[in-house]
């Protein structure tokens, strides 16, 4: 619950994060179950479980965002005056916006080189560039959670209970 007593909304992130760990979880209990209580192996069900993990990373990484919990560095933040504060976290986001405007559109180019020159799973027999593709939609998603976070942080400040500021 939220301080005003109200369940806060789930995002799409979250939905998906939480769809794609438990395909997780149900793929390597059968992974195991056929294993060892039946002698059986499906190669291709670890190399799905995989891919969802990948998917499910990401996600991960955008529900971060959202919430601005990214990894940094924030134990100096707290000698900072309220505007300096502000100005070193909008610095920070500012260059994690340059690093994953790089990594999508060098993520683009990679990716429209694997429709072009397709590297097929041996496995499930699918073009990897269906798992691939996450690394440039990913760095969108959390490029756009990111803004939203600078843009709500310059509307009412920084807060001072921020975990990202140790408390």
């Amino acid at each position: 619950m939220s301080e005003d007593g109200k369940r806060p909304r789930r995002t799409p992130e979250q939905w998906a994060g939480v769809l794609l760990l438990s395909l997780v979880v149900v793929f390597l209990s059968v992974q195991v179950v056929a294993r060892y209580g039946f002698g059986r192996s499906f190669s291709w069900l670890e190399e799905v479980t995989r891919f969802a993990f990948v998917w499910a990373v990401y996600f991960g990484f955008v529900v971060a965002a959202e919430a601005d919990r990214h990894i940094r560095v924030a134990l100096h933040l707290q000698l900072l005056p309220p505007k300096g504060r502000l100005l070193m976290l909008t610095l920070a986001d500012l260059l994690w916006l340059a690093f994953n405007a790089v990594v999508i559109w060098h993520g683009y180019f990679f990716t429209m080189s694997m429709f072009e020159f397709p590297y097929i799973s041996q496995t499930t027999g699918i073009n990897l560039v269906w798992v691939q593709m996450i690394v440039p939609l990913g760095f969108v998603f959390i490029s756009v959670r990111v803004i939203q976070v600078m843009i709500a942080r310059w509307r009412r400040g920084v807060d001072l209970h921020d975990a990202r500021l140790g408390d």
